[in-house]
């Protein structure tokens, strides 16, 4: 680990990484999307805060990678009725933290306020705000993710659908 912290090297790197990530949400890229994920990878949506183990503690979403994979499917197949059609999304990433660089095969861990905008004809738009954490891989081809954590701020709120991706 770096004794002085993350540079603003590593800080542009992790930064470019989730915008990109966020974007190909937002277009609907989700094979592209599932594919920056490790073959260990996890995507995870608590469903209360503080809950350290997704084994032993109920979850919104905990997925591996072969089941985003089947996610991923199920979205873009248009059997699924919760988004047919597909919700349209705008994701805000702000708040940037490195929380550790690592260095050779160490992962860097990330974290980050995201606000995400998702509507859906006739509806009203919902505006879902969370923090999430990222833990990345480093790669030849770059950054992939080994685990994505979305704690939603409102836990005990009524979402109209969640079936989209965070």
């Amino acid at each position: 680990m770096n004794p002085n912290g993350p540079t603003a090297a590593d800080r542009s790197a992790v930064e470019a990484f989730l915008y990109h990530e966020a974007a190909l949400l937002d277009a609907g890229a989700l094979d592209d999307w599932v594919e920056l994920f490790t073959d260990d990878g996890v995507y995870w949506v608590p469903a209360r805060t503080g809950a350290p183990d997704p084994a032993r503690h109920v979850s919104i979403v905990y997925d591996d990678k072969p089941r985003l994979l089947v996610r991923v499917a199920r979205l873009q197949s248009g059997k699924e009725y919760a988004q047919e059609p597909p919700s349209r999304t705008c994701r805000q990433v702000s708040n940037v933290a490195v929380l550790s660089t690592g260095e050779g095969d160490v992962d860097v861990e990330a974290s980050a306020v995201l606000v995400v905008y998702e509507t859906r004809p006739n509806t009203t738009t919902q505006t879902i705000p969370a923090r999430a954490t990222w833990r990345l891989a480093r790669t030849d081809d770059g950054f992939r993710v080994r685990r994505k954590q979305v704690m939603l701020l409102e836990l005990g709120r009524y979402y109209e659908n969640l079936t989209f991706l965070l």
